[in-house]
C-alpha cells in the first residue's frame, strides 16, 4: 500500500518520509531515520533527500536520485539582518556555496552491486563515487566540494 506523506517538523529539522522519497533538512551533527533511509548531516546544515526515479519504493528502486543542498548565495549578496530575512542586494556571479558533507544509507533490498556518480546540474556524470554495502543496505558519502567543483546531485544505479 502507498504510504502517506509524513512531514515531521521539529525546532530545527524537517523530515520527509514517503514510499518513493526520503529526506530531511537538519542541522550539522544530526542523523535522521526514515523507513527507507538514514541521513547523517556532518559539517553544516543541509537538506538531503533520495527519490526513486521509477514507480518502485525507494528500498526496491534500481535508479535513485540523491541531492545534498547547503547554503548558496551570490557573491556580494547583502541582507538587512544576520538572519537574512530582508534582501538588500542580489549580488553577482559567481555563486558561493557552503562546503558540507553528509552520508545517506538506503535500506535497499535489491540484489547486486550499485554504482554511484556525482552529477552536473544538467545530469551529466562527473565522477564515480564509492558505494558501501552494509547489513542494512547501501551507503554513499556526499560532499559539496568535489574534484570538479561544487556538486549537489548524485545518481545511484543498479545495472
Amino acid at each position: 500500500p502507498n504510504k502517506q506523506l509524513t512531514i515531521i517538523p521539529a525546532e530545527d529539522t524537517m523530515i520527509l518520509d514517503t514510499a518513493r522519497t526520503a529526506g530531511a533538512f537538519a542541522p550539522a551533527g544530526t542523523s535522521i531515520d526514515t523507513e527507507a533511509a538514514r541521513i547523517t548531516i556532518l559539517d553544516t546544515d543541509a537538506t538531503v533527500w533520495a527519490s526513486s526515479l521509477d514507480d518502485s519504493p525507494l528500498t526496491q528502486s534500481p535508479h535513485i536520485l540523491i541531492t545534498h543542498l547547503t547554503d548558496l548565495q551570490n557573491t556580494e549578496a547583502r541582507f538587512a539582518e544576520q538572519e537574512r530575512q530582508t534582501l538588500l542586494s542580489w549580488g553577482k556571479l559567481p555563486h558561493l556555496v557552503r562546503n558540507g558533507r553528509a552520508k545517506v544509507l538506503i535500506r535497499s533490498t535489491r540484489p547486486g552491486t550499485p554504482k554511484a556518480w556525482a552529477l552536473r546540474t544538467d545530469g551529466e556524470r562527473l565522477a564515480t563515487l564509492p558505494v558501501t554495502k552494509t547489513a542494512e543496505g547501501v551507503e554513499i558519502a556526499l560532499a559539496v566540494k568535489g574534484q570538479n567543483g561544487a556538486q549537489f546531485i548524485y545518481e545511484l544505479l543498479w545495472e
